[in-house]
């Protein structure tokens, strides 16, 4: 019962923070200027521009990754085991919308002062909170279609996918705090150097990885 309502709380709370930067929207929508800023270069400087309609666009995109994110598990031929991974599935779906929702905030206070924020610290930060909430939760994942690390080796193996999102995991988790530290130390391209290389790091390694566990697992059956 506890579990319930836990999760009813992670989930009455992430629709109101995905409904909040269409609210927003709505309500500044007639003060804000003809021409938003939509986008930033390495140094944080604003190399793109919308219409204030454009204000519109990240909003919905929020209230559609939710409502997509909500209804996978029914789909997905493993839809049995999310059973197992309820919180951490509510929990990441709660981080990618906060995610969004700090973007959104950015572009509407730019949009007034395009020098109020500090754009390129802004994200960092924010993305690097985020992989290191996906490094804390993705142990947890069971086997499926849709959520974690999925190649075909992870998806062919039950103990390859647990032995990949375990190492996966510590990559991610550690990955964020590198991103979060480096957002507060580095700036411009420096920075965005810093933020590419774990990413990069954080994709092949569990690939690789994932491939050469399959491999044992595959040489233990054949003995």
């Amino acid at each position: 019962m506890e579990k319930a309502k836990k999760l009813a709380y992670l989930e009455w709370t992430l629709w109101i923070l995905a409904l909040i930067p269409l609210v927003a929207t709505l309500i500044l929508y007639p003060s804000l200027p003809e021409k938003i800023p939509m986008h930033w270069n390495a140094r944080g400087e604003i190399d793109g521009w919308g219409g204030r309609n454009s204000a519109f666009l990240l909003p919905l995109i929020i209230l559609g990754l939710s409502l997509l994110l909500k209804f996978i598990p029914k789909i997905d031929p493993h839809k049995k085991n999310y059973a197992s991974f309820e919180g951490p599935y509510a929990l990441i779906r709660l981080g990618f919308v906060v995610f969004m929702g700090v973007i959104q905030a950015a572009i509407l206070r730019s949009a007034f002062d395009a020098q109020a924020v500090k754009v390129d610290f802004l994200i960092s930060l924010s993305m690097g909170a985020l992989f290191a909430l996906l490094g804390y939760a993705m142990p947890k994942f069971r086997h499926n279609y849709f959520v974690g690390i999925r190649t075909p080796w992870t998806l062919a193996n039950e103990t390859v996918w647990k032995k990949t999102h375990q190492l996966g995991g510590r990559i991610w988790l550690a990955g964020g705090l590198v991103m979060i530290v480096s957002a507060a130390l580095l700036k411009d391209t420096l920075l965005v150097g810093i933020l590419m290389g774990m990413i990069l790091v954080m994709v092949l390694v569990p690939v690789i990885y994932s491939y050469i566990v399959f491999r044992q697992e595959d040489s233990k059956t054949q003995q």
